[in-house]
């Protein structure tokens, strides 16, 4: 596992989208909010976050951290119920990748509870500006089922692994492109991976069938020697066989379907 290219990954799927002006607008309805010295909040916090993300594109870290402190003070000043999910989405988020890149492993972690803690499950789903907090809380259930498969010693612990990514690939709202997930793929393989190495194949199925849906979006987790290796098996090789057997008798049943309609 490649973990400085998954995480600079994930950075970059939850930044990709509306800008951050457009994605404050859920700001409407929690009322208006002034900094400390009258000046318009969202505008305030546009501005800082745009600094935030020039930082953290030229890997200014402690810079970020610095301007992720000050706006979540901000934050939970004007904002302590945390009704404005967009916003602290993008806080959040940025305080859990720059808390990971400075080294500091456990906080990170903490961040990220905190964050699915927070923004929680109850978002729009086609509404726009809650994409932001949809793509901050799959990171985090991410970075959670990873670091929790990394460590795992038992079988209860590799399913709280699994749970959690479970929940990433659930986080996906009818608005949003499947391409979403393609960076959570690895990481679902990896933690099924481990899992069925101490259940004796019990999860064999699902990790098969991650990456016969990785390979079918071209993801090209074939380029990892352990996932090479199994991906050249017979077993594996057969499952891909009903696989698709499955995926064309579907599609042919649902063209059926709608010509008797």
């Amino acid at each position: 596992m490649n973990l400085k290219r998954l995480l600079s990954l994930i950075l970059i799927a939850t930044l990709a989208g509306p800008t951050l002006a457009a994605a404050a607008s859920a700001t409407a309805t929690t009322g208006a909010k002034t900094t400390q010295g009258g000046a318009d909040f969202n505008a305030w916090f546009d501005a800082r976050m745009k600094v935030a993300q020039k930082a953290m594109s030229e890997k200014r870290y402690a810079q970020v951290r610095e301007v992720v402190q000050e706006l979540e003070k901000a934050l939970t000043r004007v904002d302590p119920a945390y009704d404005d999910k967009s916003q602290w989405a993008y806080v959040l988020d940025f305080k859990r990748f720059v808390l990971y890149e400075m080294g500091d492993q456990e906080a990170a972690v903490a961040s990220c509870r905190q964050s699915v803690d927070v923004l929680g499950a109850n978002d729009w789903p086609y509404l726009a500006e809650f994409n932001v907090v949809r793509a901050a809380r799959r990171a985090c259930h991410n970075m959670l089922a990873y670091e929790q498969s990394a460590v795992a010693t038992t079988v209860a612990q590799h399913e709280a692994a699994i749970a959690q990514i479970e929940l990433c690939f659930k986080t996906v709202a009818p608005i949003e492109d499947v391409s979403v997930l393609d960076n959570f793929y690895e990481t679902r393989a990896t933690v099924y991976l481990k899992a069925n190495a101490v259940t004796k194949n019990k999860y064999q199925q699902q990790l098969f069938d991650t990456l016969v849906r990785a390979d079918e979006r071209q993801l090209a987790l074939d380029e990892d020697p352990q996932f090479a290796g199994i991906m050249k098996s017979p077993a594996y090789l057969n499952f891909k066989k009903e696989y698709k057997k499955d995926r064309k008798n579907s599609s042919r049943n649902t063209s059926d379907n709608k010509e008797s309609t």
